[in-house]
């Protein structure tokens, strides 16, 4: 059998317990080890790691996780601002990523992770959990094969309820300076879901805004 890949998590919160901590073991665990979790927050790292069910060491400091477990790809799972730093440091210590959207909040920022890739030779590739969903995934299965003819144009909507929209009230989310504002936070998802389901990428954008729910920090 191949030997397993070592895997690092980045960020306990619960989109790093649950939708990755959790599943990779329970679903994996055949073809990966969990090697490490680090977090800012012992104990919200401890509750993880009962959460996930692991004896993974943890870890505050990034750089000692890179050096004494040497992971093969490290999964980031922190706020949005913070990702070039744990991405850039994890391919020059010679690791994959995988990075929950967006990449990061700003083109400089970008422009950073990416230059990184190059010269590491590693892989950053960035998550979008909505092309798993069920409606999405059907959308997609049915542009794809033309079963509903040739289409001209998209006039796409997304409505956020007051259960999921508030945490962008009262989280990191909120302030523009974490979160890139929801343009890039939330809003990413919206981007890549168009792109998906039209199988290309735009020659042109434009785009007008005005504030209304959100505030001018969002």
């Amino acid at each position: 059998m191949p030997s397993k890949r070592r895997y690092a998590l980045v960020g306990t919160g619960n989109r790093g317990t649950t939708m990755w901590g959790k599943e990779l073991l329970d679903g994996w665990s055949d073809h990966v080890d969990l090697v490490a979790i680090v977090d800012t927050n012992p104990l919200r790292a401890e509750r993880a790691r009962a959460m996930i069910g692991t004896d993974a060491p943890i870890l505050t400091d990034l750089d000692a996780m890179l050096r004494d477990t040497r992971p093969d790809l490290v999964i980031v799972c922190t706020p949005d601002d913070t990702h070039d730093e744990i991405i850039v440091r994890a391919l020059d210590a010679g690791a994959d990523v995988i990075a929950e959207k967006p990449m990061t909040t700003t083109p400089g920022k970008i422009a950073r992770i990416l230059e990184a890739e190059r010269r590491s030779g590693r892989r950053v590739d960035v998550t979008f959990n909505y092309r798993f969903a069920p409606t999405p995934a059907r959308i997609r299965e049915l542009l794809a094969s033309g079963e509903i003819g040739r289409l001209l144009s998209v006039d796409f909507h997304w409505y956020l309820d007051t259960s999921h929209g508030a945490d962008y009230f009262r989280r990191w989310h909120a302030f523009r300076a974490h979160s890139g504002s929801l343009f890039v936070h939330k809003a990413t998802h919206h981007f890549d879901l168009l792109n998906w389901y039209l199988d290309s990428d735009p020659e042109a954008v434009t785009a007008f805004a005005a504030l209304k729910v959100y505030g001018r920090n969002g």
